[in-house]
């Protein structure tokens, strides 16, 4: 894309226009400062919903197993 008909000013100043919209090291710190409480949020999250789960396992065995019982109770 050099052409022999441009100046250096004129490829310098080409050159730092297309830098303009890279990342600044202050954008990636704040990017992956979002990645981290995101990550903690999610792990906050994954522990709910593991104890929910365990509690709803839980609650359905209990109440098959009552309802087994009964059942068994009518039947005989």
């Amino acid at each position: 894309m050099t052409t022999t008909n441009s100046s250096t000013e004129e490829r310098v100043s080409r050159l730092e226009g297309a830098y303009e919209h890279l990342a600044t090291k202050e954008d990636v710190a704040k990017v992956e400062t979002e990645v981290v409480r995101v990550r903690a949020d999610v792990a906050t999250l994954e522990g709910r919903l593991i104890r929910w789960m365990v509690g709803a396992v839980i609650s359905g065995m209990i109440a098959i197993s009552a309802l087994t019982a009964l059942i068994v109770r009518l039947l005989n």
